[in-house]
């Protein structure tokens, strides 16, 4: 409720907003003047109750159920929340954000140089956030519902990397600098088995980390969905133990929980990257798992086959591995005769 009081020849008005109390000097002004002004910030404190709670707020509440729902993905929604949403809509109201406001966000965003692929997910989040208020009752609908996100017209395979390159990828990891420590050279042999560990058994970079002993049978990896180890898509998976990955797993063996160097996942995506920038290759750590697909399917695997090895939720995932499956493109044109 707003408030008014007179000090001197002067009046205020007052409110609070979360923990604020906020002071508003009217001036020297009649308190008739002073009493509008004060039903006129009362009814505007109404309608914003009306439209839901601020979008700083609730980007809050937002990222602490994501972080718990979906940890695997968390950082990636955290830092388009923190980096590109938060400091667009601020404090407006949840409802007053309007399909128009997220067309300017979008030209915004591409003034400032973003790729379409890029702002895509932002809008996602966005929607998701909204989603996610409405299923909680906190608004009524989602504002924005069919505001489009941008096309992404970029298209291209995934890299994958070839045995020599991944030979090349084992040698540089093993190329100790003179400076390191005893320590990191620990750890850059470690990394090296990481890297064919994880290239033989497809494991999502989250899910090679929390990987632990116990679950590694004589024959196979269970890769399990467990609170503060999470897959993707929330369910396990049984992963055969391959020959390349059974020399990894004896080259990691350690007297510990859990199989790889228990480092946060930026670090070891940044380990890979180093690895990568001195053996003049490009790619990401993302780009071994893509690897694991790549092999199966040009081994001829039947892509429904890869999609459970490899935990896809859905075989259009697994589908644009599909053009290295053996002689499939000549198999299917070939007796065409026009």
């Amino acid at each position: 409720m707003a408030g008014k009081y007179l000090r001197g020849q002067t009046w205020y008005i007052t409110w609070v907003e979360g923990r604020r109390q906020i002071r508003q000097r009217l001036g020297p002004v009649t308190e008739a003047e002073a009493e509008a002004a004060r039903v006129a910030q009362e009814q505007a404190r109404g309608h914003a109750a009306l439209a839901g709670p601020q979008f700083l707020s609730y980007a809050v509440t937002y990222g602490q159920w994501h972080s718990q729902e979906y940890p695997d993905s968390y950082y990636r929604v955290e830092q388009i929340l923190r980096q590109h949403l938060i400091p667009y809509f601020k404090r407006r109201p949840l409802l007053t954000i309007t399909t128009d406001l997220v067309d300017d966000y979008k030209r915004q965003r591409f003034t400032d140089g973003a790729a379409s692929g890029t702002v895509i997910k932002e809008i996602r989040t966005l929607k998701a956030l909204l989603n996610h208020a409405v299923e909680t009752g906190v608004i009524t609908h989602n504002p924005v519902q069919y505001a489009k996100a941008p096309r992404d017209l970029a298209s291209r395979p995934p890299r994958w990397y070839t045995k020599e390159e991944l030979g090349l990828i084992y040698a540089t990891e093993l190329t100790i600098p003179k400076e390191a420590t005893t320590e990191d050279a620990e750890l850059h042999r470690q990394y090296r088995w990481s890297w064919q560990l994880m290239v033989n058994s497809g494991m999502r970079r989250g899910e090679a980390i929390k990987l632990k002993w116990a679950d590694i049978g004589q024959d196979e990896l269970r890769i399990v969905s467990e609170p503060g180890a999470r897959t993707k898509s929330g369910k396990w998976r049984v992963v055969p133990i391959t020959q390349g990955a059974a020399e990894a797993i004896e080259s990691l063996r350690r007297p510990r929980e859990f199989v790889l160097p228990q480092v946060t996942p930026y670090s070891l995506t940044r380990a890979f990257s180093r690895t990568l920038g001195r053996a003049e290759l490009t790619g990401s750590v993302h780009a071994l798992r893509h690897t694991f697909c790549s092999q199966l399917v040009q081994a001829g695997i039947p892509l429904r086959t890869v999609q459970v090895l490899a935990g896809h939720s859905s075989i259009r995932i697994t589908e644009k591995y599909a053009h290295l499956a053996p002689s499939s493109l000549r198999d299917a044109i070939v007796g065409l005769r026009l």
